[in-house]
């Protein structure tokens, strides 16, 4: 069984490590030199990063926000593995007690976003129990499938 507590400054080579053995991740948010600065500018968001392990062991990291100024919903932002733990289940029980609080809390849903060429990610979500609501564009012009899950 795996726990979780909020991430502290101490995390920092932590998320570090994460970062550097995700390049699909890095090409997306932040190489692990900007780390820090990647974790100040999610602070707008008023979000909960949250450090996950088993065994003592630290094993992965999310970030998910209760209420988005886009939608008035949760949206579950990041999912971060450790390598070696990958393939484990380890993520996919994380997104699920993410939605327990969520629901817990009052939520009926929860939302995510992904670049559309990410087909591993969109497998990962719909594995989790997403499903596709629809694509969007960011201003530059890239493609993201937004999905949900009920909570």
């Amino acid at each position: 069984m795996i726990e979780s507590r909020p991430y502290e400054d101490a995390d920092l080579d932590f998320f570090k490590e994460l970062i550097s053995s995700s390049p699909a991740w890095q090409q997306e948010e932040c190489f692990p030199e900007q780390a820090s600065e990647y974790m100040i500018s999610h602070k707008m968001y008023n979000g909960e990063w949250q450090i996950w392990s088993c065994n003592n062991e630290a094993i992965g990291i999310s970030f998910h926000i209760s209420w988005s100024p886009s939608n008035e919903k949760p949206w579950l932002g990041t999912v971060l593995v450790k390598e070696e733990q990958r393939n484990k289940g380890y993520g996919k029980e994380m997104v699920s007690r993410i939605s327990t609080d969520l629901k817990k809390a009052g939520h009926k849903a929860v939302f995510a976003g992904c670049p559309s060429e990410k087909l591993k990610w969109l497998k990962f979500l719909a594995s989790c129990g997403f499903e596709q609501l629809k694509l969007e564009r960011d201003p530059d012009g890239k493609e993201y499938m937004i999905t949900v899950k009920p909570a």
